[in-house]
């Protein structure tokens, strides 16, 4: 699975799981509820899964939002805050 398959898995299909599926909950767009994290994230790259199959432009113009580097010798990203409906579940940001 690439990354982008797993951050899609994570973010969309978690709530379809659950039974949500008006077609706005799990993205960021008008008039979805307040659900998000924020990350702490350095080294973004737009990642394919191998380098003969490249699914994703990597042109900047092309406008694919870049993922964090999840190589083991990475830095992890770090959750600072999420937010469900609009209340703060989780705070780390100071």
């Amino acid at each position: 699975m690439s990354p982008r398959a797993a951050f899609t898995a994570h973010t969309r299909a978690g709530h379809r799981a659950a039974g949500v599926n008006d077609g706005v909950t799990g993205s960021l767009v008008p008039g979805a509820p307040a659900h998000y994290a924020i990350w702490d994230a350095t080294d973004l790259v737009v990642a394919t899964p191998d380098s003969r199959v490249q699914r994703w432009s990597t042109d900047p113009r092309a406008g694919v939002p870049p993922l964090p580097r999840l190589e083991p010798d990475a830095t992890l990203p770090r959750c600072l805050r999420t937010v469900r409906a609009g209340a703060v579940l989780h705070d780390a940001i100071t």
